[in-house]
């Protein structure tokens, strides 16, 4: 006996509702990795400003305790703290240039004041003794400049510096800033040069510095007391060329004058600064 031969069925597509569910879910999903993405920004964001604010903590922590400027120790000074703490290459001047920022890092570590292993490395100090027969430790200059080897990093591994030149006068000529190891351009007047600097380190896109600057600050990149700011020039600069002008064109932020903007779209990777 012959089966019947069923009639074959036309193609079903998708209703409308199937539609719409797959729509639903497609939605949910790249809402969700974009809302995952906001978290992550603003968790790093975060752990910028507290490190920011650890970090200005141990500053004052250990001028307090210590009476002295970290990163500007003499071999003596050092020697008072232990046997691992770095002097400044150029010592008791009072300022802490670029060069002599590592150093800074490893004082306050040193001290208790900051969690920092390769602040603490021979890629910084060469341990001296302490004792009757005290030597001083060797401070070694970073040659290569600032890295995750001598310094703390960021949020993104790019290390972390600290600036502070109170300036000097060459005949009637003020001097703020500037020395072989690199100089800094600060968004803002030239007398804000002569106040502590602490640096985010590079890499960090305009908009998470704006949510920074937001969460610390008034959220402008040139007031107030977190800015933008750049590390510049291997020669020594001197007066208000140390500063970005209030007309540079920068991808970090937008306008001509005060008021500036962080760029919303950057071209490239930012880096801000914090007065402490």
């Amino acid at each position: 006996m012959k089966r019947p031969v069923l009639p074959k069925l036309a193609p079903r597509g998708f209703t409308l509702v199937e539609i719409a569910v797959v729509l639903v879910i497609i939605g949910l999903l790249i809402g969700g990795v974009i809302r995952g993405n906001e978290l992550m920004d603003s968790s790093r964001a975060s752990t910028i400003v507290s490190q920011q604010t650890s970090i200005q903590t141990a500053f004052y922590g250990f001028i307090d305790r210590y009476k002295m400027l970290p990163g500007d120790l003499t071999s003596t000074q050092a020697l008072l703290i232990d046997s691992n703490t770095a002097p400044a290459s150029s010592a008791g001047d009072g300022n802490v240039l670029l060069n002599d920022s590592p150093a800074f890092f490893n004082n306050l570590t040193q001290a208790g004041f900051l969690i920092c292993a390769p602040c603490a490395s021979t890629a910084v100090v060469t341990p001296g003794t302490v004792g009757a027969a005290a030597t001083a430790a060797t401070y070694l200059p970073p040659v290569a400049g600032l890295k995750a080897t001598n310094s703390p990093v960021n949020v993104y591994s790019q290390p972390i510096a600290f600036y502070f030149n109170t300036g000097t006068t060459t005949g009637s000529t003020p001097v703020v800033g500037g020395s072989t190891a690199g100089s800094i351009s600060f968004l803002g007047s030239p007398s804000e040069g002569g106040k502590p600097l602490l640096l985010t380190g590079g890499g960090i896109y305009s908009s998470m510095l704006a949510e920074i600057d937001r969460k610390s600050d008034d959220g402008s990149p040139g007031t107030g007391t977190f800015r933008y700011t750049d590390v510049v020039a291997q020669a020594a600069t001197t007066g208000s060329s140390i500063f970005v002008s209030s007309t540079v064109s920068n991808s970090c932020f937008t306008g001509a004058a005060v008021p500036f903007a962080w760029a919303v779209n950057p071209a490239g990777a930012c880096q801000g600064a914090s007065m402490l």
